[in-house]
Parts: C-alpha cells; sequence; structure tokens
C-alpha cells in the first residue's frame, strides 16, 4: 500500500485520516506502534476548542487505533498524552504546532515483529521518552500494513 508522509517528517508514515484528522507513526519505535493524531489545520490550539463532530472523530480513531493495536500486537495498557509544549517556545513562533495527541502503547510482554524484538522495560512506569529504537520507513509500512489490517471500520 501507498502511504503518505507528514511533509515535516518526511520518513513518518500517515496510516489513516478522517476529515480533520490523522494518524502517523514514528520512527522511534521503541514502544511499538508509537504514534500521533493530529488535527489536519492550525485554527485550533486546545482540545476545548474542538467541536463535539472533531471529539467523536477524534475518540472514534483512538478506539479504533487502540483495538487495532490490540488484536495485531496484544498491547496491555496505551498512555496518551497532549503536551502541546512546543507551541510556546520563542523559537516556534513562526512555525507553530497542530494540535495533537502523542500514543505509547505499553507492553507487559516481549513482541517479535518484522525480525525485530520489542521490550517495554519500564511497564507499569511512566514511559520513557528518552528510550529509543529507530526503524525505517520500510519497517513502518510493514507496520502500518499490519495495523490497518487489524482495524475494524
Amino acid at each position: 500500500m501507498q502511504y503518505k508522509s507528514p511533509t515535516q517528517y518526511p520518513d513518518q508514515v500517515i496510516i489513516k485520516e478522517t476529515e480533520h484528522w490523522y494518524i502517523t507513526l514514528w520512527k522511534n519505535q521503541y514502544y511499538l506502534g508509537r504514534a500521533s493524531i493530529e488535527y489536519k489545520d492550525l485554527s485550533k490550539k486546545h482540545l476545548s476548542e474542538l467541536s463535539n463532530e472533531e471529539v467523536l472523530e477524534l475518540f472514534s480513531l483512538i478506539k479504533s487505533y487502540e483495538t487495532a493495536l490490540k488484536k495485531a500486537f496484544d498491547t496491555t495498557n496505551f498512555n496518551w498524552t497532549c503536551l502541546m509544549n512546543n507551541q510556546y517556545k520563542e523559537k516556534n513562533k513562526d512555525n507553530p504546532e497542530r494540535l495533537h495527541l502523542h500514543v505509547w502503547p505499553r507492553y507487559k510482554e516481549r513482541v517479535e515483529f518484522n525480525e525485530k524484538t520489542f521490550e517495554d522495560e519500564v511497564f507499569a512506569h511512566h514511559y520513557d521518552k528518552h528510550k529509543e529504537k529507530y526503524v525505517s520507513r520500510d519497517f513502518l509500512i510493514v507496520l502500518a500494513d499490519e495495523i490497518l489490517g487489524n482495524w475494524n471500520n
């Protein structure tokens, strides 16, 4: 399958789009399935600004994504964050950030996928954003195919 990439991150993979949102797999896959869900335009800065329709669409994506990862990899838990801290850094004043949420899938057990092993060494504790396991775009495409193959439409 052909996948688009976010303009600012050409090696990442957009796996799903809706009217208002898209899900992007990140190159750092220490937490297998690590992704973000981003609002498509820059008009909203806070979750409280979303319309009911946009919130329902977002939570539909969250539910479908979690379900697909559970089916594909027996994911134990999910850590979600919506920090938006970069939005307020002086260096980014001319480069606004889209409203987005990060997902950090968590695994009690080791996972083998596409000839790689994923082990969550800090399971049951706060995710460690400094843990790294960078993968190729080709790996992300195989991962996207697996996730979408377990997606309930």
